[in-house]
């Protein structure tokens, strides 16, 4: 495929397979793995790289093919995306190099997503890569924040509203979480009380 999209439609393509790796359950930072797994061989971490960050080029239309199978999208799905439309997803497989009968495929977690999510929308906002990854560290992300700050700090640098990061994990207010989370570790205290109790008295 000659080089014919402006770079927007490249970086809007970049985006659109970084969601989609996401969505397979290959966190922001599992991209070399994901090549391991899904490449097989046919396709350099640096090309992958490089379209995922909306880097133009000229690329041949067997690499866009591996790409679709790849990130399970239909034959087309590439150009479709470039050309201002959408990709047409295959329906989601557990990675080939997992035993499907031992081993489930399992979902990215709500950090996962929200990771995922925030290293997108710095790029977005111009940040680099090593900017990203060092606040990904500080907030301890993947993990899921459990405190106020922490989801104003992740609002602030996405240019987004704390109601969307807690819309991203689930919740609707962290502070109704974090009692779930006080009354599930006093309940679980209070049986183990009991039980001790119980164990005494029958002495």
């Amino acid at each position: 495929m000659m080089d014919t999209y402006p770079r927007d439609a490249w970086l809007r393509l970049g985006r659109m397979l970084e969601r989609r790796r996401a969505e397979l359950g290959y966190g922001f930072r599992q991209r070399a793995i994901f090549v391991r797994a899904r490449g097989a061989g046919a396709i350099s971490l640096k090309t992958i790289s490089r379209l995922e960050k909306g880097e133009r080029g000229s690329y041949p239309e067997s690499t866009l093919g591996t790409v679709e199978a790849m990130y399970q999208w239909s034959p087309g799905s590439v150009e479709s995306v470039l050309t201002g439309g959408e990709p047409n997803p295959l329906m989601a497989a557990p990675p080939p190099d997992r035993n499907p009968i031992t081993v489930t495929y399992t979902p990215p977690t709500p950090g996962e997503r929200l990771a995922s999510w925030v290293y997108v929308r710095m790029r977005e906002r111009g940040h680099d890569d090593h900017v990203i990854f060092d606040f990904l560290d500080e907030e301890g992300l993947p993990r899921e924040p459990t405190s106020v700050s922490s989801v104003k700090r992740i609002a602030d640098v996405t240019g987004a509203t704390a109601a969307e990061v807690l819309a991203l994990l689930g919740i609707e207010d962290i502070s109704a979480r974090r009692r779930q989370w006080h009354t599930a570790i006093r309940g679980g205290h209070n049986a183990a009380t009991a039980r001790n109790s119980e164990l005494g008295g029958a002495g």
